[in-house]
């Protein structure tokens, strides 16, 4: 009886957790900055976007070109990504999408054929959504150990990756943990300023 209300209970706190505004917040980052949006960054902010816009509208209809696709198909890739980052995305300062690289890989894949890029799309979201849930972000460690010839297969890089740890390079690592450490540090700098700012604004 005692098992069945101590797994009840964790059980409990398991779901409040998961269902807590605290973990919305994690998953949705919109909830976060959203409310603290101050209306006079709203004209910067949209000739900003315009003049993105304007420069990402010929180089998705290039890069469909490049891919064999249909032009509008370059837009939807352009314009998609940055839509649903808006509600999920943690970074200001990232790109968004296609690439000349990612076209002409596509175009290997896909052979012209539109339902095939639907696929490839929806295969990718997948595959990167479960990784994010499972915290599987493994791809850069090879490079921080400055390990070379780690198979591209997940199962197989994360077997290679530590079975060759004897292999990794002093140096690439020691710069590697170097670069963890400040970002991690201007990090913390950031929010120590963030939250110093909202206090000097409370009155």
């Amino acid at each position: 009886m005692e098992q069945h209300l101590l797994g009840g209970s964790m059980a409990g706190r398991w779901v409040s957790t998961c269902c807590s505004y605290r973990t919305l917040k994690a998953w949705l980052p919109i909830l976060s900055w959203l409310p603290q949006y101050n209306l006079s960054w709203l004209q910067m902010d949209v000739i900003a976007g315009l003049t993105v816009g304007l420069t990402t509208v010929p180089q998705a209809l290039a890069y469909a070109e490049v891919a064999g696709l249909p032009v509008q198909y370059g837009l939807y890739s352009a314009f998609m990504g940055g839509f649903i980052y808006t509600f999920l995305g943690t970074s200001k300062d990232v790109t968004l999408g296609p690439t000349a690289i990612m076209s002409l890989l596509c175009a290997s894949v896909v052979t012209g054929d539109p339902a095939r890029a639907v696929l490839l799309s929806l295969l990718c979201g997948i595959a990167q959504t479960v990784l994010a849930l499972l915290r599987l972000g493994f791809g850069q460690v090879k490079n921080l150990l400055g390990l070379r010839g780690i198979p591209q297969k997940f199962y197989l890089e994360v077997y290679y990756t530590f079975s060759r740890l004897p292999e990794a390079r002093p140096g690439d690592a020691l710069l590697g943990l170097l670069c963890l450490a400040l970002l991690l540090m201007l990090l913390l700098m950031k929010r120590n300023l963030v939250s110093r700012a909202a206090d000097d604004d409370c009155p």
